[in-house]
């Protein structure tokens, strides 16, 4: 059997494995990122610090569940609620000092947009032992009203210079986390390297609003006043599995558009097979948040097992292997064959005759599908290959066969 490894290389920084804690309430102080780095995290990337401390609503935090089930979350939080001497003087020192040596740290900083506050930031920063840096101008809410976060994450000249001007302020490393919401982020992403970026971190949360409670007519999460009454919301982050799509599209045009610079994925990781999808799309480390703040730590365990099983299983020596084997089955929709000589096929021992399939055919599809004795069949004369029933089916009874 081949000899697995998943230690990577990133920014010329040697990780143990590939997955981080990314910026977020999982690393927001010392006692919590020291007992992940215990647990067998690669790295981390610190909550992100600024000038002033952030005073945050209560509450903040939104759901979306499907069947009971957590699908998505949405936030109004902000930034580090510590000042940033708090992180200088004594949270950085003993995460380094108390984390296993080879427990990779990030801090993540942000400004506004005139590049002194960068340089400053970066320069302050990096006394304190840090690995490298990351540049936060994507935070979706809040931050934008005061000239920071997205409101420079979505112009690209103000992405490069504000990245400009932090290099200016270290020699460590400079990450660039992108924000999602925009027309196009490979402009974005092309800004930031030009401004010497040495990665780039994508993406951060979508500008959402979750839901509202129809009862009181009150969006969520509820932001309460002293009196508990009339509580108010905003637009928030939206994160978790529901926008892992948006994360793979976004980390694939990046890696095929500047393919020498490396990409840390974010967006809805929840498990080693999500991990895997990131890793072939492009990126080579992995930043998790909301799989923590459900699942707790612990889940490094099962990430970092079962993503050596698979690659012992695929035989890939290392993860470099992994990285980008998807993007070049990636295409334009022109290129695309239009007419490809494939009907749907109703596997028999797997159907449980829960006849989603022949709705779905019947009111969205081509009405291929109908029930003959005991179990469904298509009729191939009229079946499309649209895929529609494979998408229903709950028990993964549908194949696709060429036809003569």
């Amino acid at each position: 059997m081949v000899k697995t490894s998943l230690a990577v290389e990133f920014v010329n920084i040697p990780f143990k494995n590939p997955f981080m804690l990314s910026s977020a309430p999982p690393s927001l102080d010392a006692r919590r990122v020291i007992r992940a780095a215990k647990l067998g995290w690669g790295g981390v990337v610190l909550k992100t610090v600024t000038e002033e401390p952030t005073v945050d609503p209560r509450t903040r935090l939104g759901v979306l569940r499907q069947g009971g089930k957590l699908v998505g979350m949405n936030n109004i939080e902000l930034l580090s609620r510590h000042p940033l001497k708090t992180w200088t003087d004594s949270w950085i020192p003993q995460i380094k000092r108390e984390a296993p040596s080879d427990f990779i740290v990030i801090a993540s900083i942000m400004s506004g947009p005139e590049p002194e506050g960068w340089t400053t930031l970066a320069n302050t920063i990096s006394e304190t032992g840090v690995d490298a840096l990351e540049l936060n101008v994507s935070c979706p809410h809040g931050s934008p009203e005061k000239h920071m976060g997205a409101f420079i994450g979505q112009n690209p000249d103000l992405v490069e210079r504000v990245t400009r001007a932090a290099k200016k302020g270290t020699k460590l490393p400079i990450l660039v986390k992108l924000t999602p919401n925009v027309t196009d982020i490979v402009p974005i992403a092309q800004a930031a390297v030009r401004g010497g970026a040495d990665a780039l971190s994508a993406i951060n949360t979508v500008e959402s609003l979750i839901g509202v409670d129809i009862e009181t007519a009150t969006p969520h999460p509820f932001a309460y006043d002293q009196n508990l009454s009339e509580p108010q919301s905003t637009y928030g982050g939206y994160c978790g599995p529901a926008i892992r799509p948006l994360g793979l599209r976004f980390v694939s045009q990046i890696a095929k558009a500047i393919p020498t610079v490396p990409i840390s994925g974010i967006g809805g990781i929840e498990n080693w097979y999500n991990a895997v999808e990131y890793l072939m799309v492009g990126a080579t480390t992995l930043q998790i948040c909301t799989a923590v703040m459900w699942y707790g730590f612990g889940i490094i365990r099962n990430l970092t097992k079962n993503l050596a099983d698979f690659m012992n299983r695929k035989s890939y020596e290392k993860v470099e292997n992994v990285i980008g084997k998807a993007l070049p089955k990636i295409t334009s929709w022109t290129a695309l064959p239009k007419l490809p000589p494939i009907v749907a096929y109703i596997i028999p021992e797997k159907c449980i005759l829960g006849k989603e399939c022949m709705i779905a055919c019947a009111d969205a599809g081509y009405q291929a599908i109908r029930m003959e004795g005991n179990k469904l069949v298509v009729n191939p004369e009229k079946c499309d290959g649209c895929g529609l029933c494979a998408v229903v089916c709950g028990e993964n009874a549908v194949e696709f066969r060429k036809t003569e």
